[in-house]
């Protein structure tokens, strides 16, 4: 079965940085596993300094769906899709979403990364990858 992932960055709205943020955040997240749960979509999201980095995948419909009601939230700036596309095997099949918040680690490997800059494109394997990395090692300073 072939597997769509979709991977976009988004800024978070002023709406959002004003309130509090840890408090949204985190209803963002507990949101995005009941209903990625209930859709059979899996994904990890990260959110530093003010954005977020987020990967979907599952069937192209649920995740396409799944964006499209992303990209109306008002919390969300900026959106950009950095990459979309088919993949034999899905790379977060045990979260339904995964979550790294705002550590100095994240900080330092997200500035590092070569999608820090909004907009820049990178390969979908290499962003993966990056997601998948910095999901199973939040915490690492390497």
């Amino acid at each position: 079965m072939s597997i769509y992932t979709l991977v976009y960055v988004s800024k978070a709205s002023n709406a959002l940085l004003g309130s509090d943020a840890g408090t949204q955040v985190e209803n963002i997240l507990a949101r995005a596993r009941e209903a990625n749960t209930a859709a059979g979509v899996t994904g990890a999201l990260l959110f530093t300094e003010g954005r977020f980095v987020q990967a979907l995948e599952g069937k192209r419909d649920d995740v396409e769906a799944m964006f499209d009601r992303i990209a109306l939230d008002p919390r969300h700036d900026q959106i950009d899709v950095l990459s979309s596309q088919c993949a034999d095997r899905p790379r977060f099949s045990d979260w339904s979403m995964a979550f790294v918040g705002d550590t100095p680690a994240l900080r330092a490997r997200f500035a590092d990364a070569p999608l820090a800059t909004l907009g820049h494109r990178q390969t979908g394997d290499a962003l993966l990858d990056f997601m998948l990395d910095v999901v199973r090692s939040p915490d690492d300073d390497c």
